[in-house]
């Protein structure tokens, strides 16, 4: 099975679904990504499930992931994310889960500075909730925000937490090994393995991105790193066929090895059948 970790949507009508962008930083999409052309190129290139990832975009609106979800649930699962400077992000997340369509949280601390708030008595109800739940819990992060990570997850072991995307400047950077031994240390923490194509330096089949990766694997294994196209952001620069073969040809790995990062350790944390 092949299990794409890291897929965004969102709907060309923007009058029915605003957006409402939670990150200064990351412009409003000007061209739309439908669920439909997702799932032709899914099709096309014979991936079996995603996970749709909610666009920050969209901030605290989750209608059309939801509808989407509720659509094809055969298909994809689902990661929320809510405001960590909401009034009540423990709240926010339960009222977003109550339903039981999502399989995990995504916070976006990228840019955010020093997130040692996180490990505090203001956050300990909300992180206790999501290990109680059996979620997983992503980092949208700046590698240096390692430590605090790392506190959260031997805080609350039963938690499965995955190291999401850390900017386009991580594969310039050459002082992330002793942030990665770090996070790799923790055995609940996981990462992922996305083409992020919009980074790269050089072309397809973009080796400066596959550098910093090949650095996760090696401290990760296969059975904590999980494979993400990083659509539609990556499409733009290949098609979404190469962008798979990038996972499935990723240099150093056996065909066992292969089928843990392409899909087998996204079935495990995303309880997918």
């Amino acid at each position: 099975m092949i299990v794409d970790s890291h897929v965004h949507v969102w709907s060309a009508d923007r009058e029915a679904y605003p957006f409402r962008p939670i990150l200064a930083h990351v412009p409003a999409p000007t061209e739309a990504a439908p669920v439909k052309r997702l799932i032709a190129d899914m099709d096309q290139a014979r991936v079996d499930k995603a996970i749709l990832v909610q666009p920050s975009a969209y901030g605290p609106d989750h209608r059309y992931l939801k509808e989407c979800l509720e659509a094809w649930p055969g298909r994809f699962a689902g990661i929320c994310q809510i405001d960590l400077r909401a009034a009540a992000p423990r709240a926010d997340f339960e009222r977003l889960c109550a339903d039981g369509l999502y399989r995990g949280l995504r916070l976006n601390t990228i840019r955010q500075g020093d997130m040692s708030a996180l490990t505090g008595a203001q956050y300990e109800g909300l992180f206790a909730v999501i290990a109680d739940s059996g979620l997983s819990l992503s980092f949208h992060m700046d590698i240096d925000q390692a430590p605090v990570v790392a506190r959260l997850a031997q805080r609350h072991r039963t938690l499965p937490v995955i190291v999401d995307y850390l900017g386009p400047h991580i594969h310039k950077r050459r002082d992330v090994e002793p942030c990665l031994d770090l996070l790799a240390s923790e055995p609940n923490i996981h990462c992922k393995l996305l083409c992020t194509a919009e980074d790269a330096a050089n072309p397809y089949p973009f080796p400066d991105i596959a550098v910093f990766y090949r650095k996760v694997l090696d401290r990760f294994g296969p059975s904590r790193a999980l494979f993400g196209s990083d659509y539609p952001g990556a499409a733009r620069i290949c098609d979404y066929e190469k962008l798979i073969a990038w996972g499935e040809t990723f240099p150093g790995l056996g065909a066992a090895d292969r089928a843990q990062v392409m899909g087998g350790t996204a079935q495990r944390l995303f309880g997918l059948t």
